[in-house]
């Protein structure tokens, strides 16, 4: 899977770009939601809203035909979007404006079927999930360790020049939404983000109640692992279950169906034992000779998404503390420590120790 992959759903893309159905006709509304100080506000809000939308999407290379809903669009398409209205705007921080601008309800049934969940833990899980189905591009998890429960988001695919606008846009929709479920008394206490501070950071600390620091080994929110139990005030298993099924009725996925995405999640299972090729191959129903055709055919390699895995294993590792190189190496399935800091400065451009060096120095 690449850039060039029509692998996102083109039914959920609009429900992002479709601003009109979200945003109110009032600018002042506007200026005190998004943060922002703007000296011609009407003007803004008539750029946001003015966007022709056929034109919008041909631009990027997407064909929209009426009343056609089952249609896919590839990364680099979403990204000429985004492209499109960074510049219409001259705002390079539009996913911390966009992301604000989100309620639960701007993620069509998707947000619907996750609020009305039973749990916060059921909440987060089925945000992962739909974000496998909807946008493969980004991987969304949720993590305890020990006292601290935390939402991880993370790059399948790149999504450079504009990695901050996806990450921006999901953390402050997502964070707000977490706010309203949990109440003031339980908000996050810290936001990660995996890339350094961009040139409008300042304007980060206008949408969180809690420290935002850079160069972090993930993008994460981070919070307490005891609300995972906490159950949701729009808790309704029946309409949860009833907007899931909706969902996937009226948007067809076929993320689920990429080899690289379901190779890759078969290895993170088998973390600590990583299978062979053939083995992997035999468990997702076809010979190592095939798996190894496809993966090519998707620009992919099974060694390249077994590196994949082990280098995000890797920063987690450091994440939660660990320092020992040769345990990690052991844990990763390296003959010793040599072997992994070789294949880590790969990865990364650096080696072990200096990675743990820049991690001390940023905490």
């Amino acid at each position: 899977m690449d850039t060039s992959s029509e692998c996102i759903p083109l039914g959920h893309i609009q429900t992002y770009f479709d601003l009109r159905r979200t945003l109110k006709l009032d600018a002042t509304w506007l200026m005190d939601r998004a943060k922002l100080s703007v000296q011609k506000p009407d003007e803004t809000l008539e750029a946001i809203l003015g966007i022709d939308e056929q034109r919008f999407f041909k631009n990027a290379n997407i064909e929209l035909r009426p009343g056609e809903e089952g249609g896919f669009i590839n990364t680099k398409q979403c990204v000429a979007l985004v492209d499109q209205a960074v510049k219409q705007l001259d705002m390079p921080y539009l996913g911390l404006v966009m992301g604000n601008l989100m309620t639960a309800t701007s993620h069509g049934m998707a947000g619907l079927a996750a609020v009305t969940q039973p749990t916060l833990w059921d909440c987060g899980q089925a945000v992962s999930r739909y974000c496998q189905e909807l946008f493969p591009p980004l991987e969304m998890s949720i993590r305890l360790e020990g006292p601290i429960g935390m939402f991880v988001i993370e790059e399948n695919i790149s999504l450079a020049p504009y990695t901050h606008f996806f990450i921006e846009l999901n953390v402050v929709s997502f964070y707000n939404i977490f706010c309203d479920l949990v109440g003031k008394d339980d908000e996050p206490h810290l936001i990660e983000f995996s890339y350094s501070e961009p040139a409008w950071g300042h304007i980060y600390r206008r949408y969180f109640r809690c420290p935002v620091v850079f160069d972090c080994a993930e993008t994460r929110i981070v919070g307490k692992s005891s609300l995972k139990d906490k159950e949701l005030p729009l808790a309704n298993r029946l309409m949860a279950i009833t907007a899931e099924k909706t969902l996937f009725e009226n948007i067809p996925t076929k993320a689920i169906r990429l080899l690289p995405l379901r190779l890759r999640r078969l290895l993170v299972r088998y973390y600590g034992a990583f299978p062979s090729l053939e083995k992997a191959a035999s468990e997702l129903g076809m010979s190592g000779r095939t798996m190894r055709r496809k993966l090519a055919e998707d620009g992919t390699s099974y060694q390249s998404e077994l590196d994949r895995v082990r280098e995000k294993f890797s920063r987690e590792y450091f994440a939660r503390g660990g320092n020992s190189i040769t345990e990690l190496a052991l844990l990763l399935g390296f003959a010793d420590s040599s072997a992994f800091a070789k294949a880590f400065r790969r990865w990364t451009g650096m080696a072990p120790t200096e990675y743990l060096e820049r991690r001390s120095h940023h905490n």
